[in-house]
C-alpha cells in the first residue's frame, strides 16, 4: 500500500526504496499491485544419486504403469544406482499419480437383492477331530437383516441347507443373490463370462431366484454383506465361549434375534427387524418345504465302502466295485438304484470314522454253511445223535477217521436207524467211541436189552459234617505181615 502511494505522488523506484527504507527489488516486484501467489524462498537444490534415473523410470512407468518399485530399483541398481530402496519408492510415489477408486452409493429396492458370504474363523474340535469353523452370513441388501450360520464345510449340500434355513429367517426369497466367486457358485469365469455352478442354477430355479458374482478379487462389490462379515467376526465372534457347534449356532440365533437385527443401522437409520415387516411384502414365497438334495457319485471299495467328507460308510454289498450315485443332503445320503432310493444313510460330523451297517452285508448276517462232503452227509443221516457222534469220533482219535466212518455205515445192514442211535446216546454217555465200541454196544443191546450198565451219576462231596464223623472213629492199625508182602 506505502508503495502504490509513493507512486501515485510520483516518486520513482529507487526514490520510492530510498523513502521507505526498503530494496529497489522489493519495491519492483510490488509496484504494479500485490502478487496473487505467495512468496516462496529461494535456494539452489540440491542433485540427488537418482537424477540420473529419472527418466529411465519415467518411461518405465509410462510402458507399464504397475511396475512396482523394487523391481525399478533393481533395474536401476543393475545400472549403477547406488541409492537406497526408499529413495526409489520415494521418487515413484512422487511420480505415479495413487489410485483412487470412486464409490458410489447403490440402494436397492425393498426384496430385490440378498448378498451372501463365508467367513473363516479358525479351527474347531467336534467328535475328536480338528475341523475349519466358516460363518455363512446372508444379508438383504434394503432392510439390512442379517443371518449368520457356523458350518465346518463348504460343501454344496451344506450350502444349499444354509440358504433355505437363510430363507426360512428373513421370511421369503429376493429376486437375485449377489455371490462372491467360490467353487460352489462359479465353475468357470473369463472375464464378465460367467458359468455357474450345475448345482446352484438348480436352486436358483427351484427356489426363483437370480444368481450373480461380483468381480474377481472386488470385495467392495458386495460390501454390505463384507461389513457383515465383519460384524460377525468382531461383534459376535471375537472372544466367544462355547461348547459345541450347535451351542455356537444356538447363541448366534439369540444374537440375530436380540442385537445385530434389533438395533438402529447407521444407514438406514432404523431397525433390520422394522425394515424387514415392509419388506416381506416383496419376497417370494418359500415353497419349498426343504432344502434341495445334491446328486454325487462315489467308487466303492470292494468292501462296500464309499469316502464322504474323510469319512467311510458302507453302501450294499452288490454296489462293491461300482459308482455309487446317491442324492447328498446336509446330515444324509440317499442310496439310488437308477432313479429309485433303495437305503439311506446318516453322515457323521469329524472325520476318520467308519460307518459299517450289517444290513447292507446280508450273507455275512446268515450262518456261514460249508458244502458237505458225501461220507460226512452220508453219516449224519444215518441217526439224529450221528452228527454229534462224528463231533467226538473226530477228537477220539481212534484209528483212521474216514475208515472208521465206514465201518460204522457198514452197520447200518445189520442194524435199524432206531438201534443205532440209541446205541450211539450210549456211547455219548459214556464218551466211548469208535466202530468196535459201538458195535459191541449194537450186539449186548441186540442179545439182552436190559443187561447193559447205566451211567453212574457223580459221587456227591462229602459235608464237613460227615468228616467229622468219621474222623471220630478209630482205625485199627495191622502189621504188614497180615498183607503177605516181606518187611525189609
Amino acid at each position: 500500500m506505502e508503495i502504490r502511494k509513493c507512486r501515485r505522488g510520483g516518486l520513482s523506484k529507487a526514490a520510492t526504496a530510498r523513502q521507505l527504507g526498503i530494496d529497489r527489488k522489493t519495491v519492483a516486484k510490488y509496484w504494479d499491485g500485490p502478487s496473487d501467489e505467495p512468496e516462496k524462498p529461494r535456494y539452489n537444490r540440491r542433485s540427488h544419486k537418482i537424477d540420473p534415473y529419472q527418466e529411465y523410470i519415467t518411461k518405465r512407468l509410462e510402458m507399464w504403469p504397475e511396475l512396482s518399485a523394487e523391481r525399478i530399483y533393481q533395474e536401476i541398481a543393475g545400472l549403477g544406482f547406488t541409492g537406497s530402496r526408499r529413495t526409489v519408492r520415494r521418487y515413484v510415489a512422487k511420480i505415479r499419480p495413487p489410485k483412487q477408486r470412486e464409490h458410489k452409493p447403490i440402494e436397492t429396492l425393498p426384496g430385490e437383492q440378498a448378498q451372501v458370504d463365508w467367513g473363516h474363523l479358525g479351527r474347531i474340535q467336534v467328535n475328536s477331530a480338528s475341523l475349519p469353523l466358516y460363518a455363512f452370513v446372508l444379508c438383504l441388501s434394503w432392510s439390512r437383516v442379517r443371518y449368520v450360520e457356523f458350518i465346518t464345510s463348504l460343501n454344496m449340500a451344506t450350502f444349499a441347507a444354509c440358504l433355505h434355513r437363510a430363507f426360512e429367517y428373513v421370511g421369503g426369497v429376493p429376486r437375485q443373490i449377489l455371490f462372491d466367486n467360490a467353487k460352489i457358485v462359479v465353475s468357470e469365469r473369463v472375464g464378465g463370462v460367467v458359468r455357474y455352478n450345475e448345482q446352484l442354477l438348480r436352486m436358483a430355479a427351484l427356489y426363483g431366484f437370480e444368481p450373480r458374482a461380483c468381480w474377481i478379487r472386488d470385495p467392495e462389490s458386495k460390501g454390505k454383506v463384507e461389513s457383515n462379515v465383519k460384524y460377525v467376526k468382531h461383534g459376535f465372534y471375537y472372544g466367544r465361549e462355547y461348547t459345541s457347534l450347535q451351542d455356537l449356532n444356538r447363541q448366534a440365533r439369540n444374537w440375530l434375534d436380540t442385537i445385530a437385527n434389533t438395533k438402529i443401522h447407521g444407514t438406514t437409520g432404523e431397525a433390520p427387524f422394522k425394515r424387514l415387516s415392509e419388506e416381506k411384502r416383496y419376497l417370494k414365497p418359500l415353497d419349498v418345504g426343504q432344502s434341495l438334495y445334491i446328486i454325487e457319485e462315489r467308487m466303492a471299495t470292494k468292501t462296500g465302502l464309499i469316502c464322504i467328507e474323510g469319512n467311510r460308510y458302507s453302501v450294499p454289498a452288490a454296489f462293491a466295485r461300482r459308482k455309487v450315485r446317491y442324492r447328498r443332503y446336509e446330515d444324509r445320503i440317499e442310496i439310488l438304484d437308477g432313479d429309485k432310493v433303495i437305503d439311506f444313510v446318516d453322515l457323521v460330523a469329524g472325520r476318520g470314522q467308519q460307518i459299517i451297517l450289517d444290513c447292507h452285508y446280508p450273507q455275512h448276517n446268515q450262518e456261514k454253511t460249508v458244502a458237505s462232503h458225501p461220507l460226512q452227509a452220508k453219516f449224519e443221516g444215518l441217526a439224529p445223535s450221528a452228527k454229534k457222534y462224528l463231533q467226538g469220533l473226530s477228537q477220539a482219535r481212534v484209528g483212521h477217521l474216514r475208515e472208521q466212518m465206514e465201518q460204522i455205515i457198514a452197520l447200518t445192514t445189520l442194524y435199524s436207524k432206531e438201534e443205532l442211535e440209541a446205541a450211539m446216546k450210549r456211547s455219548l454217555d459214556f464218551n466211548a467211541y469208535g466202530y468196535g465200541r459201538l458195535k459191541k454196544i449194537l450186539e449186548r443191546q441186540k442179545a439182552a436189552p436190559g443187561s447193559l450198565p447205566q451211567k453212574r451219576e457223580a459221587t456227591p462231596s462229602a459235608s464237613p459234617e460227615m468228616l467229622a464223623a468219621v474222623g471220630s472213629y478209630r482205625v485199627q492199625k495191622r502189621d504188614l505181615s497180615y498183607y503177605g508182602g516181606v518187611v525189609q
